[in-house]
């Protein structure tokens, strides 16, 4: 006879915006992070991004980077730019933005922007431009089965471990956008 899993008790705290509060691997992480993103050089995030055993998922399905090596030119392709600025800008702004704590049974996630958790309410001017800092140029007017759009946010285990780095749905393939 098997047992049914019994659901595990999720807790979410925030947004939260006082950073002392972030366990201490965390806490390195996330200044690893903004002090890469602040050269504006996508180059710079290999550090940090290479930091875990495993390397952080930024695509869910098809097309998503593998391994450590395929991650900054993966960055640089989905920006709208050649550089890969787009996304080195996005990530500075996730980063920067009040974050959550997740509790899901022994498993504790620190995710960024709050607003992955905790959907704003009130969609007011300043709620939508704060949203739409995180998200990337060829995903303005998508959104997700909540009508949602399509914001990119992070997570941190407890540990320091990055999990991912990527919207909250697949996006349609966009076409690139090649400029003379």
């Amino acid at each position: 006879m098997v047992k049914s899993a019994k659901p595990r008790p999720v807790k979410i705290e925030g947004p939260l915006s006082d950073v002392a509060a972030l366990p201490p691997r965390v806490a390195a992480l996330r200044e690893k992070i903004l002090e890469a993103c602040a050269t504006r050089d996508v180059e710079a995030l290999q550090a940090p991004i290479e930091w875990a055993e495993t390397p952080p998922i930024f695509l869910r399905g098809p097309g998503r980077p593998r391994s450590f090596a395929e991650i900054v030119d993966f960055l640089r392709a989905r920006a709208f730019d050649s550089d890969g600025i787009e996304m080195v800008d996005i990530m500075r702004a996730v980063f920067e933005s009040p974050f959550a704590r997740k509790v899901d049974g022994p498993f504790e996630t620190w995710v960024w922007p709050a607003d992955e958790l905790l959907w704003p309410q009130v969609m007011d001017p300043r709620t939508v431009a704060r949203l739409h800092t995180y998200v990337r140029f060829a995903d303005l007017g998508a959104s997700d089965a909540q009508g949602r759009a399509l914001i990119h946010s992070a997570g941190v285990g407890r540990d320091g471990t990055w999990h991912w780095f990527t919207t909250n749905a697949v996006p349609a393939p966009s076409p690139r956008v090649t400029r003379p």
